[in-house]
């Protein structure tokens, strides 16, 4: 009754977060201003209209050909890391097929084969393959997740929780399976349900079951005679071969057996069964109830991301998918961390002090901001300008094992976020490369330029606007001083690709690289940070290679650019 009673009481959350997870995938998305979402209604009807034309259409190919290549043989995974493929192969087939045989016994194995018992072999056997694949498979997804720390791979507590709700389910499995081979109370109840009531029988069932199945001796200080051995093989035969199978074809819980003597010295035998039955209970229950609100989820969220990309091959129109897509995507990330250790970008994550530049990292809060739950303006912030300091080298899309368009996803974002009015610096950097993104976001992108240009207009003083002489400046302390080797020989102006492409170069750029290197040499860093140039410079490094004095130009545009950064920011703030 307590049984039954907890498990509907983990089904009901558990249906109750599966409902929470599908309402979300049709009633949130990260819509950008100029393309509100869709009601929640036609969101769903699109979805089914798509479900439908692909079934019923020649996709249903794709969709079969996902099933295999993506779903069941992982190979996106196995493209990236064979190592990772491994640990996510025994991972999900051990623990499915745990769950189809084991846990689901009575609706799955016992109608397919007639003959099934839980201590009969190959179940027996299999039972522990399957756990023990599970339990390698976490082993190794933790090794790399320790090993791997050093190249910017982050972990959370959820992370950890759910390889630890694995090995706590498995490990109390195999050890209640251990307990129970060693326990005497086990015994006798097996002996009884046999009507073996001869007590030399018994005890030689029992030196038997000790020799031979790891039973935990009462009878015995030391090991069992041969030839009460002997008799109690021929009496296991005629009892219990038909129901029971040697334990040693368990045999991890066989070797777990073995430590079980020290638990029943605290809690004696039957009570050990009882305390480890129920953390086993508990914990797979737990993890029933626990599976819609946590990372686990992508178990059913992940097999739909890569069938519509499988399908879609990214190529959807209907602007209410796309939402839903997006959302589908979000709850469908591991946090395994493969987009950000392929990021074209992670290497400025520790200029910036931001994780968001992490395509990982970002994953995980747009799903607060995408809900509504994330209002903090810092957050907000940081999360914006790791969503501009990216190259939109699609490299995370790519390489993302749940099939989620990471690209769409983050462009999307950015243009969303601009509804809270924030202007984003780094745009002006080459931190960010909006020009691949403006075939979509035009109006949006052309909008939120002009806003952080304005400030940096604001920000600076200006070679224009200067009226009276420039005088030797104050400024102190900027990092490379290459610059006092320039004798204004005007070579690296002269070879500039940037300023040979315009008519009037000092109207557009508003100093030319001479000129600023000038202003550094006379102390006046606020009027070199003010200038177009160092935003306009393509960074080919022409100015630097054929300086005759070696001034490292492009490396000091990149400083003052950060200088004027950092500048506009505290100011943004203050």
């Amino acid at each position: 009754m307590t049984l039954n009673i907890l498990f509907g009481f983990s089904a009901v959350v558990c249906l109750i977060g599966l409902i929470i997870r599908l309402s979300i995938w049709f009633s949130q998305g990260m819509s950008p201003p100029a393309a509100p979402a869709a009601p929640v209604g036609t969101r769903m009807t699109e979805a089914l209209k798509a479900v439908v034309g692909s079934f019923f259409s020649a996709k249903i190919f794709l969709i079969i050909k996902s099933v295999f290549v993506d779903l069941l043989f992982q190979k996106r995974i196995f493209d990236k890391s064979v190592l990772r493929w491994i640990a996510h192969t025994l991972i999900f087939s051990g623990f499915i097929l745990l769950l189809l045989m084991h846990a689901l016994h009575s609706v799955v194995t016992e109608p397919l084969f007639k003959d099934y018992q839980s201590t009969l072999n190959p179940y027996l056997f299999l039972r522990n393959l399957f756990g023990l694949m599970v339990i390698l498979g976490v082993v190794i997804a933790i090794f790399r997740r320790i090993t791997l720390k050093p190249q910017r791979l982050k972990t959370y507590a959820s992370d950890w929780t759910a390889l630890i709700f694995l090995l706590v389910i498995i490990l109390s499995g195999m050890l209640l399976e251990g307990s129970k081979m060693a326990s005497q109370s086990t015994f006798q109840r097996m002996v009884e349900d046999v009507s073996l009531s001869d007590e030399e029988e018994v005890k030689a069932l029992e030196a038997f079951w000790v020799q031979e199945n790891g039973l935990a001796p009462t009878n015995f200080q030391t090991a069992p005679p041969a030839e009460i051995v002997a008799k109690g093989k021929e009496i296991n035969g005629d009892y219990c071969m038909d129901c029971h199978a040697s334990n040693k074809a368990a045999f991890a819980s066989f070797t777990l057996a073995k430590i079980s003597p020290i638990f029943f010295a605290v809690f004696g035998d039957a009570l050990t069964v009882k305390l480890l039955w129920y953390l086993h209970i508990l914990a797979c229950l737990a993890f029933l109830a626990w599976l819609p609100f946590s990372k686990m989820f992508h178990i059913l969220a992940a097999p739909v991301s890569l069938l519509i990309k499988g399908v879609t091959g990214d190529q959807i129109r209907e602007p209410a998918n796309i939402l839903t897509r997006q959302m589908i995507g979000l709850s469908a990330c591991t946090h395994c961390g493969s987009c950000s250790l392929e990021c074209s970008s992670n290497m400025f994550f520790e200029t910036f002090q931001n994780d968001f530049i992490l395509p990982s990292e970002k994953v995980q809060y747009l799903k607060k901001i995408a809900a509504g739950k994330e209002t903090d303006p810092a957050v907000l912030k940081q999360m914006q300008q790791g969503l501009y300091v990216c190259t939109s080298c699609d490299r995370c899309t790519t390489v993302c094992p749940s099939g989620i368009n990471l690209k769409e996803l983050f462009v999307s974002s950015r243009y969303t976020l601009l509804k809270e009015g924030m202007p984003e610096t780094t745009m002006l950097s080459h931190f960010s490369f909006p020009l691949a993104l403006a075939q979509n976001f035009v109006d949006d992108h052309l909008q939120a330029l002009k806003k952080v240009t304005d400030i940096f207009i604001k920000s600076f003083q200006h070679l224009a606007d200067t009226s009276s002489p420039i005088t030797l400046g104050t400024s102190k302390g900027f990092g490379n001083t290459t610059f006092r080797g320039c004798f204004s020989c005007q070579r690296c102006t002269n070879i500039c690709p940037v300023v040979r492409s315009y008519d009037d170069p000092v109207e557009a750029l508003g100093m030319l690289p001479h000129q600023i290197m000038f202003s550094l040499g006379i102390g006046n860093t606020e009027l070199a940070m003010g200038s177009q140039m160092i935003w306009s410079c393509s960074t080919c490094y022409l100015c630097q290679e054929h300086c005759p004095n070696q001034v490292e130009l492009t490396d000091i545009f990149y400083s003052l650019k950060n200088s004027a950064l950092k500048k506009v920011e505290t100011g943004v703030h203050s």
